[in-house]
C-alpha cells in the first residue's frame, strides 16, 4: 500500500482493523506520523463529544462578545468562546448525526443524510480505492461503476456502516448511498430540497440514488442495481 492509498483509507475509515492497513501504519516514519495525527484528531473529537455544554453557554459567549476589544476579560475567555463556537457550528452537528440511529423511516434517513453529507468536494479516487472500501463490507463494485466515482467514504446507515459515493455522470454529479442491511421498496421515489431520489433493491442490501431530477436518477437505476454485488464467496 503506497502513501496515497494509505492517506485515502485513513480519511475514509481511520479506525479500520484491516491487516494491510494496520501493517501500513507502522511501515515508515511518514506513515506513522500521518496515523498519529489522525488518531490525535479522532481522540479530540471523542473527548469533545463527551463534554456537556453549560446551560448558559450562549449567554456566556454573548457576554464575552460585548466586552471591549483588548480587555482582560475578553482575552481570558476568548479561547473558550472560539472553542465553543467551533463545537456548536461545525463539530457537534457531525457527532450528533453520526450517533443517530433513530431514523423512523428510510425516507427520513435519506433526507437527513443528504442534507448532512450531500455536498462533499470531489477528489481523485482510484478504482482500487473504491474496491477496497466495498471489500470492507464483503461487497464489490463493477469496474464501470468504480471508474466514475469522484467521492467515496464509509457512512452510517439505519442498519450499520454503509458507503457514500458521488458519481461523475453525463448529467452531472449524482449521489449513491449503499445501505448493507436496509430493506426498501424498490423504485420508490421521493423529492426534497430540489433533488429527486430513488430507492434500489440490491442482491445484498439496498441503495438510494439522489440526483437533480427524476430522469437522471431513473437512468441510473439498472446500472446501480447491477454494479453493486456481493464479493465472490459472499453471495
Amino acid at each position: 500500500m503506497n502513501f496515497s492509498e494509505f492517506k485515502f483509507l485513513l480519511g475514509a475509515d481511520p479506525r479500520s482493523r484491516e491487516p494491510e492497513f494496520q501493517r501500513a501504519r507502522h511501515s515508515s516514519a511518514e506513515f506513522e506520523a500521518a496515523a498519529s495525527e489522525a488518531d490525535r484528531f479522532e481522540g479530540l473529537l471523542d473527548r469533545a463529544a463527551l463534554i456537556p455544554a453549560p446551560d448558559d453557554l450562549f449567554g456566556e459567549i454573548f457576554t464575552i462578545s460585548q466586552q471591549p476589544v483588548g480587555s482582560a476579560g475578553r482575552r481570558r475567555w476568548l479561547p473558550m468562546a472560539l472553542a465553543a463556537s467551533l463545537l456548536l457550528t461545525a463539530g457537534a452537528a457531525g457527532w450528533i448525526w453520526n450517533m443517530n440511529r433513530g431514523w423512523a423511516t428510510v425516507e427520513e434517513y435519506v433526507v437527513d443524510h443528504y442534507r448532512h453529507d450531500g455536498n462533499l468536494v470531489p477528489t481523485e479516487v482510484g478504482i482500487d480505492q473504491v474496491q477496497a472500501l466495498f471489500a470492507g463490507l464483503d461487497m464489490q463494485a463493477t469496474p464501470a461503476l468504480a471508474s466514475i466515482v469522484n467521492v467515496i467514504k464509509y457512512c452510517p446507515t439505519p442498519d450499520g456502516k454503509g458507503i457514500h459515493m458521488i458519481l461523475n455522470t453525463e448529467s452531472g454529479p449524482v449521489t449513491v448511498i449503499y445501505m448493507p442491511g436496509t430493506r426498501v421498496v424498490d423504485r420508490e421515489m421521493m423529492a426534497f430540497d430540489n433533488v429527486e431520489a430513488m430507492l434500489v433493491e440490491l442482491q445484498a442490501g439496498s441503495a438510494v440514488i439522489i440526483g437533480p431530477d427524476q430522469q437522471s436518477v431513473s437512468a441510473l437505476y439498472s446500472f446501480v442495481q447491477e454494479s453493486i454485488t456481493p464479493a465472490p464467496g459472499n453471495s
